[in-house]
């Protein structure tokens, strides 16, 4: 019983947090289809322009599935960074 989320990419949100625990987001983009490779490749780009990527945290917006009921949603899910350069280093 529970969450579940798919594999399938529909977006991406980078942020890091400020001083007050507050979250920076630095990239953050939702499409109606799946991501394509130009839409991942451009936001790869912008994450090895950055300079700290120490503090840099990752989301993918994806469809959703709940054991409580039968509609999917979409939601925001935590992204690793090994993850994320699996999915986006193209």
């Amino acid at each position: 019983m529970g969450i579940y989320s798919s594999d399938t990419i529909f977006g991406l949100k980078i942020y890091n947090f400020n001083d007050d625990d507050i979250a920076n987001i630095l990239f953050e983009k939702k499409y109606d289809k799946i991501m394509s490779n130009e839409q991942m490749r451009e936001a790869y780009l912008l994450y090895i322009e950055m300079n700290n990527k120490n503090d840099i945290r990752f989301q993918y917006y994806t469809e959703c599935s709940s054991t409580y009921g039968k509609e999917t949603y979409f939601s925001w899910c935590p992204m690793s960074l090994n993850l994320f350069l699996e999915k986006f280093c193209i």
